[in-house]
Parts: structure tokens; sequence; C-alpha cells
């Protein structure tokens, strides 16, 4: 078994360049950019900009419309939001942008089935890097599968005209470097590397720290993309769709011929131009000779293939648990109970996609709070998502009214439902005490001053007065 990185350089190496050509593709499918549909080998050359009308990014809205439902909520240390290590793990959050990497990294996920987070010190703090499939690759801990054995990472610096590899072991931190092009024939041409293979040498002295790669990794069931297992489904909805295309472009220039025999000359012996006189153009007026007539092509209905592509969009809904409501907004094509339904199983798909991501991002605040100085011992930190099942302003309002109703406390409804942060809860908590102290103010300022009572006369040697 490899343990030192020189001895895993080979091997990630070569595993982040099998798996490269698969992330590229699926990264494609989700921007737009799906393989163009075929129109035969010998049209595609003319046909490749047409073709490009022809795909819609179906993969890019099912991993959205998933993503949005997976939204980071609160971080605890020891059940307790504001002790000191939990206000320091929401600070690591907070000065690494955490809220824009993990937004990348679940995109990572759900599409290419894998997504990447490294620790590493800048100074004293603690820093916190989403890495791309496309330039990373872990070898995982079979029993706790989000955490690594071993780590790459492998980039190029145009401008230096040099690639670099990082390599992380049990321990040890490498530094790699080659040149971005390789000589070939008689060494006098360049050709750039396409592969992460080969060519490294050593760059510096190796680093020492403790414990294994401080690199976690979020990975979906069978290591597949959201959509990946359907990419056939996606081609599918872009062939219709370009197949209609085609006959709408041919209605628009409908086919027309002459029937019978056209004079090549005029009376005066001159050859006639039939193409420039039959010119079609609005309002254009045609004298045609004795027993000549016009045939035009007839319309094709295209009904039935958009009502086909409408079947492959909910066909792709429906493998992908995605509400088709995210491909048709006006939900024309869909009944009440069937939008209930779906969004349902994207629910149970947000949870169970969550309970995959949290322990990874429990890992890597325990790998920062290591970083400056925080070592959690009987404490647990806790990350928590919110509720998937609402994630709209006005679901939300709604959900924290029944709550209040059903006498949940306002700070459980603000952390749980609403999904406000701790620091969030206590300066509302402290602006509420203040209103209700002004409030109080403004009422007694308004109350009227209670009433004065007469003095009582007194009694003179002993004699009450008649009127008292």
């Amino acid at each position: 078994m490899p343990n030192t990185p020189d001895e895993w350089l080979p091997i990630l190496a070569a595993r982040l360049d099998y798996r490269y050509a698969r992330v590229e593709k699926l990264r494609r499918y989700a921007t737009g950019d799906a393989d163009l549909p075929e129109m035969g080998k010998n049209l595609r050359a003319s046909w490749v900009a047409f073709q490009r009308k022809a795909r819609t990014d179906y993969g890019g809205l099912a991993v959205g419309s998933l993503a949005d439902r997976l939204r980071l909520q609160s971080i605890m240390v020891g059940g307790q939001a504001n002790s000191p290590e939990s206000v320091q793990a929401r600070r690591i959050w907070r000065d690494n942008r955490m809220d824009v990497q993990l937004a990348d990294v679940i995109e990572d996920y759900l599409t290419c089935g894998i997504g990447y987070l490294v620790a590493g010190a800048d100074g004293t703090e603690a820093q916190i890097t989403r890495e791309m499939p496309e330039q990373f690759y872990a070898a995982t801990n079979p029993l706790r599968p989000w955490k690594a054995r071993a780590a790459i990472k492998v980039w190029r610096d145009p401008y230096a005209g040099a690639d670099y590899a990082l390599v992380w072991a049990v321990g040890l931190r490498q530094m790699y470097k080659r040149s971005s092009f390789l000589l070939t024939g008689d060494d006098s041409t360049k050709v750039l590397r396409n592969v992460a293979s080969g060519g490294w040498l050593l760059d510096g002295p190796s680093e020492a720290y403790l414990g294994d790669p401080p690199v976690v990794i979020l990975e979906r069931k069978g290591s597949k993309g959201l959509f990946e297992p359907h990419l056939d489904v996606i081609d599918r909805i872009n062939l219709g769709k370009l197949q209609r295309l085609v006959i709408a472009a041919m209605q628009a220039f409908r086919q027309r011929a002459v029937k019978g025999d056209l004079p090549d000359k005029d009376p005066d012996g001159n050859d006639i131009d039939w193409a420039k006189i039959l010119e079609p153009a609005p309002g254009a007026m045609w004298e045609l000779p004795e027993g000549i007539d016009i045939w035009e092509s007839q319309a094709t209905d295209i009904r039935p293939l958009l009502d086909g592509e409408k079947e492959d969009q909910r066909t792709f809904a429906a493998v992908t648990r995605t509400p088709l409501s995210a491909f048709t907004p006006d939900g024309a094509n869909q009944s009440a109970t069937g939008a209930t339904n779906a969004a349902a199983e994207q629910i149970a798909q947000a949870r169970n996609e969550i309970a995959r991501i949290v322990p990874g991002l429990q890992v890597i605040l325990v790998y920062g709070l290591r970083i400056e100085g925080f070592a959690l011992e009987e404490e647990t930190l806790e990350v928590q998502f919110e509720n998937p099942a609402i994630i709209g302003d006005a679901e939300k309002y709604a959900a924290a009214q029944a709550a209040k109703t059903a006498g949940m406390s306002w700070d459980s409804i603000a952390r749980t439902i609403l999904g406000w942060s701790p620091d969030l809860i206590s300066q509302d908590s402290l602006a509420r005490s203040q209103e209700q102290l002004m409030a109080l103010t403004l009422v007694q300022a308004s109350a009227p001053a209670p009433a004065q009572q007469m003095p009582q006369p007194q009694p003179v040697d002993g004699n009450v007065p008649a009127n008292a």
C-alpha cells in the first residue's frame, strides 16, 4: 500500500486522468453545452450553428432545483450557539466565504457526483477552499468515505508555462513541478500536455502535519451525478427539438415548383430569367403563360413533435425527481396533485443529500478549529440545514405562524423554521426588548396624572368640624 507522496503521485494522477473525460462531459451537460443532436454526418459541418439552438440546459435546471433546497441553517458546538467554539466556527465560515463555496461544492456534488473541501493555514487562520473535480482527486477512507487517505491537486500557470501538483499523504504534503509542454520528435516541437500523469519533479521539501490529509469528500450514492444516468433522455429531448426546428424552418421556406413547360426565350429571342421573375416577395404578382400552374408544398403538423418533447420532459422530471415546474414554469402540463407529489419526492431526495453532506462539513470545520487552536474534546460540532420542505419566505412565515399557534417558542421558530443565525436571533431579541421598553415608556408618558385629594380639616381642641 502506498504511504508517501512520491508513492501516491502516479496512482492519483492516473485516476484523475481516467475520470476527467466523464467529469468534463457532465459539466457540459449541466451548463447548456450537451452533445449536439445528430442530423447526419454529411450535414454536420453546415448544421452546427443550427444544432446549437436545439439544446436546453435540462441538467443545469435539475441541479439548480435541488440545490435550492440545500441551505445551511446554523453551526453549534456542544449544543450551545454562543459558546467560544461556536462563535469561532461561524467566524471561520464567514471569513472563508463558505456560503459561496458551499453552493459551488454542492453544484460539483450534484453535477459530477463528488465535491471536495480542503483546510489549510494562512498564518494562524484557517483557510478552507473548494476544489474542482477536474483538478482534484482523493483516495477515500473505506470506513469513513468523507475522509481522505491521500489526495492530489493539479493546476497550470499559463504565464510561467509550468504545471504544479500538490500531494497529501498521511502526515506529509509535497509539491511537484513540471513544464506545461512536452517535447516530441527531435525535441524541437512543443506539445501542450493534456494529462496529469508524467514528468513531475520535486519542488521544495515536504511539509509535515498531524493526522490524515485535511481533505473532505462529499460523494453521492454510486459517485454518480444527479442526471448522469439519464443523459440519453436529454439527448432525446434535444433531438426532438432539433427535428421540430428543422420542420419549422422548412415551413418558412416552403418549396414551390412550376407545373408545365416554360419557354426559354421571349418573343424577341432574349433569354428569360424565370428565377428573377418568379422571385417571391410580399405583394408580388406573377403573370404566367397559359397552361402554366404553381405547385407549393403543404405544411407539416409539428404538434406530435411538441407533444413528444413534453412527454420527454415529464420522463426526465420523473427520473430525476424534479418538479416539472422547473422546466415549464407555467405548470400547464401538471396537475396540483402531481406538483405536490413531485415536490414531496424532491424534498425526500434533499433530506438524503443533506445526510450525506453534513458529516463532511462538520469535519472540515473541526479541521479549521484545530488549525486556529480550538481542540474539541467532549464537545460535538453540529451543522444543521434548513428544512428542505420550506424554502420560500411565504412558506417560512406561514409555518412560523402555525408553530407559534401551537405554542413553539420564538427562538426555536427563528432557528428551525426561519433559518436565522444565532447572531441574528440575539440581535432580534435585543431589538424586541428595546421596542417593549420604548412602548412602555410611551404608555407611561401618555397616561393622565393621578387626581390630587383635598386635605381634610383637622379637629381643634378635640371638636370635630360639622362638615367632617
